[in-house]
């Protein structure tokens, strides 16, 4: 009796841990498109009052000295050799640095948010194309149905006319960025709170050389700190530490998948907060989108 008592109690334990397992592998994707989503918004807010250069050299400042408390409390592993410095240096300038860096660049140079997330959309097919993993045939085929649907969210807010050559050129290179840092962010084993403090750090001197070189201006309102802390606390922290983690324990094709959800997502957040209703065309696309996710992810785990 109390050995049948005991197996139906690991029974019980064992069933539990799967349901947490599978709780923990739905919510990680989606918490992570709703996190990184808002920083649309908050950055639409905050560049009210900065200058981009400068609210991003806050928020990797701000960022890195929080994980720098971090690592003197848990004290975590560093990188062991000379390689694993620089690939987890070259990834946080990839990453934190010259993808955001040159984001706000293209913008400041007149390509359009919408043209500019069309280029970027490419990065779930590139990044596929580039790190050579093993993609089937569903696969492919919701990357370009998710592709579609970007197009059609953006398209819109697209304007093609009068489009600057460094206005485009900071749109390509930012798109490397991402694509690059989320490559070599697969292959590195290095703890996440030494990986990210890392980085940060890296960022941070980065943006300190940029500000050294323009003139930025920051009004420290209550709404720019609001925020700022958002984007320290929710995104740079919290998001960037899910999509590293889901980088390191899923399919690379399958992660980058999830940033298709990301312009919907942030126009459903513009909706609400800004007042900008959604197009018929852009609801189409979200759909598409949302079909493309589920293709992709069929044959593969995302965290």
């Amino acid at each position: 009796m109390g050995r049948q008592y005991k197996i139906l109690v690991n029974s019980k334990i064992k069933k539990s841990m799967q349901t947490g397992i599978l709780l923990k592998r739905s919510i990680i994707p989606w918490l992570f498109v709703l996190m990184w989503s808002s920083g649309g918004i908050f950055v639409k807010i905050g560049l009210h009052y900065a200058d981009p250069f400068i609210f991003l050299f806050f928020r990797l400042l701000f960022s890195s000295l929080l994980f720098w408390g971090m690592l003197l409390i848990f004290r975590p592993s560093l990188p062991t050799n000379s390689k694993e410095w620089m690939d987890v240096i070259f990834t946080g300038l990839c990453m934190q640095a010259g993808y955001q860096t040159f984001y706000f660049l293209a913008l400041d140079y007149n390509i359009s948010p919408g043209l500019l997330a069309i280029i970027l959309g490419a990065q779930p097919i590139l990044t596929t194309f580039l790190s050579r993993e093993k993609s089937g045939k569903n696969q492919w085929i919701g990357l370009i149905i998710g592709i579609i649907g970007l197009t059609l969210v953006v398209l819109n807010s697209t304007k093609i006319a009068n489009i600057s050559k460094i206005g485009m050129m900071s749109s390509l290179i930012s798109l490397l960025c991402i694509i690059g840092g989320t490559i070599l962010q697969k292959s590195i084993q290095v703890n996440q709170i030494s990986n990210m403090t890392i980085q940060y750090t890296s960022g941070t001197i980065f943006l300190s050389i940029l500000l050294y070189c323009f003139e930025q201006k920051v009004s420290w309102s209550p709404m720019f700190l609001l925020s700022l802390c958002w984007m320290v606390f929710v995104v740079s922290v919290g998001a960037t530490l899910l999509l590293y983690h889901m980088i390191r324990q899923g399919n690379l094709t399958n992660v980058t998948s999830l940033f298709y959800c990301v312009p919907p997502v942030t126009a459903i957040f513009d909706f609400f907060v800004f007042k900008n209703s959604l197009a018929m065309l852009s609801i189409i696309g979200m759909g598409l989108i949302v079909l493309g996710i589920f293709l992709v992810n069929r044959q593969g785990k995302l965290v």
